[in-house]
Parts: C-alpha cells; sequence; structure tokens
C-alpha cells in the first residue's frame, strides 16, 4: 500500500508523454518499475510486455500487471486509471481546439520534433527486451525472422506473434 501514490505518479507522468504508441512507454515504465523502484524483476517485466501483447490494450495491460504486483487488484485499478487519464484529459481539451491547433506551424513543428524521441524510444524498448528475452539463440533467431517478415513481406503483426507462439510450442514443449 505504500507504494500506491508513487505508483500512481509514474502512471500519471508517463501517461502524459506518450506519444507515438505504447512501445514508446516501455523504456520509460522499466526505468521506474524495475531500475527506482524494483517492483517487478527484468524478466517479470519483459513477460509483463509479451502477455500484453497478445491482448487489446497491449502496454495497459502492462500497467495493470504492475499495478497489481504492487498493491494488488487497488493497484493495477489505479495504475490503470492513471496511466489512461492524462491522455483523456488531454484529448478533451485538445478536442475544443484541434482545427485551430492542426493550422499552428508551432504545433506541427513540435509534433515533428516528438518523431525523433519517438523512434529513438521504440528503439530502446526493442533493445531492453531483446536483452533479456534473447537468452537462447532459438528466440534470437525467432526474434530476427520476426523482424525480417515483418519489415520485408509486411505481414501482420497478429500473424507473426500467433506463429512464433506455435513455434515456441514446437521448439520447448
Amino acid at each position: 500500500m505504500n507504494d500506491l501514490l508513487p505508483l500512481a505518479l509514474v502512471c500519471l507522468r508517463i501517461g502524459a508523454v506518450v506519444f507515438g504508441g505504447g512501445m514508446v512507454m516501455v523504456p520509460l515504465l522499466e526505468a521506474d518499475v524495475v531500475t527506482r523502484y524494483h517492483w517487478v524483476s527484468q524478466r517479470e517485466f519483459v513477460d509483463a510486455v509479451a502477455l500484453g501483447q497478445m491482448t487489446p490494450g497491449p502496454l495497459l495491460v502492462t500497467a495493470t500487471f504492475i499495478g497489481y504486483k504492487v498493491a494488488g487488484l487497488l493497484g493495477a485499478t489505479v495504475a490503470t486509471l492513471c496511466m489512461f487519464l492524462p491522455s483523456f484529459i488531454m484529448t478533451l481539451v485538445a478536442s475544443h481546439y484541434l482545427v485551430r491547433l492542426r493550422k499552428s506551424p508551432y504545433v506541427a513543428a513540435f509534433l515533428r520534433g516528438i518523431m525523433g524521441a519517438v523512434v529513438g524510444l521504440v528503439a530502446a524498448a526493442g533493445v531492453s527486451i531483446a536483452r533479456t528475452a534473447c537468452n537462447e539463440w532459438p528466440t534470437a533467431l525467432l526474434a530476427a525472422a520476426a523482424l525480417v517478415v515483418l519489415l520485408r513481406v509486411k505481414t501482420d503483426a497478429t500473424i507473426v506473434v500467433v506463429v512464433c507462439g506455435l513455434l515456441g510450442l514446437l521448439l520447448w514443449h
């Protein structure tokens, strides 16, 4: 219970700066929940991210899982609500000014600048997850094959996840 306020503040802060999709949140969340507060291990974090990829709202499931590990059902609820709340409030506020914001060269320039950070954060998420998950050659081989298929063949990510999961069953069961 002592960790409930820090959990809420971490989720509010990350929820407020997640531009470019959920994978951007991975290195930010990892820095707090694994490194700073030690709420979950690196392996549990990577497992939570992987589990989240199989569900709707992938990385919010990760936040829910971490919240549950920190403070049970109440922690899961707080983490999920705090992760959604900033973007919900920003969307409400921005919706009134959307037409004006779209025409603003300042907003356009700001968003172009954010894209560099988004690319860096997504790359950092990939490297962080790979360090923990690809500790055996079959996993590394599956990761490389998935990357090639996603970039070259342009296959739907869901198909790649399911096929790799089935291959995992064959390799490790």
